[in-house]
């Protein structure tokens, strides 16, 4: 029996072979530009956006090389401040001294000085620059840093002024600018003024698809140009949501049978979800707006957190979270809701804003409008309960008082098109007694309810495929 093919895709720990680096290259050439005159960058990207990947990549000549850089004189030092939430500056100085020292093992001739904490650190600075060298210091989560009142205004002083000196470049990592995440007694500190921002961006199209083509190729077990079309459909161009979709695809592969794709895409969700968790997590009220809009919808050109929502499974854990599919939310507070906007017809803001924004029904409406406004999403509603509504028509032609179109009239005359008449003249019309137009009433919005609902179960957006 032919052995398991080993599945390239492993990306639970950072990438450090730069061979293995599909992007984005063109962060990496700003940072690298920034770093060719000795300036500081701050690297800012959510969760699992390949931040960690992209500092222990870019050390590499290699790599370098590849994007039109040589940086041989920049000495990269590698340091995880994660968990640093509890430490000291002279913590913070010991180990960043201590590493230093580590890292030129081999590449320079460095000793270590008998001084303590900053000065200890400036003189091992200066032997760096002795031998022509600029030290780049690579700060992972540095937030945890920002965030530790143990490190006060002076200390980000005096780093601060040990890069004025030329003596080092700091390459720091964050989930978001260094400025937005730090204890109040450091706010507006001159500190943060010293950094270019580079944000991680999506992966671009060509960078994605090579990253899902490329490794399977390599490992012999190569994905279909359809397949990376699947794969990309549902990951987006987040590096780690490709690369979780492609390890449970090529799991299905690499075992000799049956590809089944619903299978892999069941496990890439269950597998990411806390991850996606995670994220939303991290986002403010106002992302989750966006991102809430964005999962009911489809075949947009650009989506507004294009990171996360470009992914059709991140879409679906929105969704999922949220109960923003319809026919998950409980009956009869849509049979509620659709007592009140049955009497607001007219009034497209008013629908823009109601429950029924939510329905993908309406999500099909509005697919190719990037931004829709509320008026846009209020004439959507409308028009899915008016498609409500003709789904009640009784057989044959329409009559006031035949029993099968009953339920249709009555809110054909009392809301959808309004007559001058009152609810007593209306329900003579129909051909029922007043006393019990109200109840007709209700049980024709009940329908109107199961209407919709069907409706939308049978409207099976790709997502859901």
């Amino acid at each position: 029996m032919q052995a398991k093919l080993t599945n390239p895709y492993q990306a639970l720990k950072p990438i450090s072979d730069p061979d293995m680096f599909f992007g984005p290259a063109l962060t990496v050439q700003q940072m690298y530009s920034a770093l060719a005159v000795n300036e500081s960058v701050s690297l800012v990207g959510l969760r699992h956006s390949g931040k960690t990947t992209l500092l222990r990549c870019m050390t590499h000549p290699a790599l370098q090389s590849r994007l039109g850089y040589d940086l041989n004189r920049h000495f990269f030092v590698y340091i995880d401040m994660r968990s640093w939430l509890r430490k000291s500056s002279d913590d913070f100085f010991d180990v960043v001294s201590e590493a230093i020292i580590s890292a030129s093992r081999g590449h320079l001739a460095l000793s270590l000085p008998p001084k303590i904490g900053g000065d200890r650190f400036i003189a091992i600075l200066e032997q760096v620059k002795d031998q022509d060298f600029h030290t780049v210091l690579q700060l992972d989560a540095f937030d945890d840093i920002t965030r530790n009142q143990a490190f006060d205004p002076e200390f980000f002083m005096f780093l601060r002024a040990q890069a004025s000196a030329g003596l080092v470049s700091y390459v720091t990592a964050s989930i978001a600018p260094l400025n937005q995440i730090c204890h109040p007694a450091i706010q507006g500190s001159p500190f943060f003024n010293i950094f270019g921002i580079y944000r991680i961006k999506p992966l671009a199209p060509y960078e994605a698809r090579e990253l899902v083509m490329i490794p399977s190729r390599l490992a012999n077990c190569p994905f279909t140009e359809e397949e990376a079309d699947w794969i990309l459909k549902l990951s987006g161009r987040h590096p780690f949501f490709i690369q979780r979709v492609c390890y449970h695809l090529f799991e299905e592969k690499s075992l000799h049978r049956e590809v089944n794709k619903r299978r892999a895409a069941k496990q890439a969700y269950d597998e990411l979800f806390p991850h996606f968790e995670y994220l939303w997590n991290e986002t403010n009220p106002e992302q989750h707006t966006l991102l809430m809009e964005e999962a009911q919808r489809k075949g947009v050109l650009e989506r507004q957190i294009p990171e996360l929502s470009e992914s059709s499974l991140f879409r679906k854990f929105v969704r999922d979270i949220c109960q923003l599919k319809f026919a998950h939310l409980d009956r009869n507070e849509l049979i509620e809701e659709l007592r009140t906007l049955v009497k607001h017809l007219d009034k497209p803001e008013f629908l823009g804003n109601s429950k029924l924004r939510h329905l993908k029904l309406v999500a099909t409406r509005l697919q190719y409008k990037d931004t829709p406004s509320t008026f846009e999403k209020g004439i959507a509603v409308r028009e899915v309960l008016y498609e409500a509504l003709e789904k009640m028509r009784g057989p044959g032609m329409r009559v006031d008082f035949a029993h099968a179109w009953r339920s249709y009239n009555v809110l054909h005359y009392t809301y959808f098109k309004k007559i001058h008449a009152n609810q007593s003249q209306i329900a003579s019309r129909v051909g029922v007694s007043y006393r019990h137009y109200h109840r007709v009433k209700d049980e024709a919005i009940e329908t109107l309810t199961d209407r919709l609902i069907e409706m939308e179960a049978a409207c099976n957006l790709e997502d859901e495929e």
